[in-house]
């Protein structure tokens, strides 16, 4: 049972998986990244690697419980993208299959190509 208490701010709505990858990004552990002034979207392959103990704490302090924790842990995706919204609330996508993370990836990065 979820007992996170994750409050107004930018991950609202998001699980502890959004926020794990966050902090990931913030210390340069993206594999990726698309996008320009409007906006970048960072991009991971798994496996994630988001158990950093800083990460996890900062995620409990956040609010998200042992559980989600855990559960963000051990996610099953095979890549995930996240990006910040206009209203400054942070988003994650998942992707179930490589194949689904790799088309999604080469989509962003043919974009890019094109606005260059």
């Amino acid at each position: 049972m979820c007992e996170c208490k994750v409050g107004p701010g930018k991950f609202e709505g998001e699980s502890a998986l959004t926020f794990l990858a966050w902090q990931s990004m913030l210390n340069g552990g993206s594999d990726a990244t698309t996008g320009g002034d409007e906006g970048t979207t960072e991009w991971f392959r798994a496996p994630f690697g988001f158990g950093d103990p800083e990460a996890v704490k900062a995620a409990l302090d956040y609010g998200y419980c042992e559980a989600c924790v855990r559960e963000a842990l051990e996610s099953d995706a095979m890549g995930l993208s996240l990006w910040v919204g206009d209203t400054g609330f942070v988003y994650r996508n998942t992707y179930a299959t490589a194949a689904e993370f790799v088309k999604a990836l080469d989509r962003a990065e043919r974009a890019d190509e094109r606005e260059a």
